[in-house]
């Protein structure tokens, strides 16, 4: 919970002035590559989330790997997020700034887990109809999953959509569970 409400706190100021300047797009790749950066580099994660390393050594450390890779803007925005010791709420940030700069731009991004590889056609009339239903412009990530046996499972914001055999399977399973205790109830 708190670093939910640290998250949008954070990003939503930084969402601010990115509107405010017109770098939307901008910051938010900006913001994305860090994430991708220091979370592909194990030493580095280690360094920026440890909390006995100084915020003036993760700063010198950030404008070492980034100072080329990265606007004033974001540089300044990260040096406030660390000299706060909010370091390790940085991927959390950037998830709240994506999703403020969606709402923004009215779209909203879907995860569609299948069982097997969906045509393009397939993808086409999920990402429509997904459309229809939000009222947003949908981007849609898909991966595969063959643990699903058959179907596929969405999920947009926070809501999710399982027309998978396993999600299908599960609530058969609850719903005989139900039966069973209200049988069981009956006869006592």
């Amino acid at each position: 919970m708190l670093e939910n409400a640290v998250a949008r706190r954070y990003s939503n100021a930084f969402f601010a002035i990115a509107q405010e300047q017109g770098l939307t797009d901008r910051l938010e790749t900006e913001l994305k590559n860090v994430v991708d950066a220091i979370y592909s580099n194990e030493d580095l994660k280690r360094v920026m989330e440890h909390q006995l390393v100084s915020p003036e050594e993760k700063k010198v450390i950030l404008e070492k790997v980034f100072i080329d890779e990265i606007s004033e803007v974001t540089m300044n925005f990260l040096k406030v997020v660390i000299e706060k010791y909010r370091a390790s709420y940085i991927p959390a940030i950037y998830e709240e700034f994506v999703s403020y700069a969606n709402e923004a731009r009215n779209m909203a991004d879907a995860q569609l887990k299948s069982a097997a590889e969906l045509t393009e056609a397939d993808m086409a009339l999920i990402k429509t109809k997904l459309s229809e239903v939000t009222g947003k412009t949908v981007r849609l990530h898909a991966e595969v999953d063959p643990n699903l046996i058959c179907g596929v499972v969405v999920r947009i914001g926070d809501k999710v959509i399982d027309s998978s055999l396993v999600g299908r399977l599960k609530k058969l399973k609850e719903n005989l569970l139900q039966i069973e205790v209200k049988e069981i109830g009956v006869r006592n």
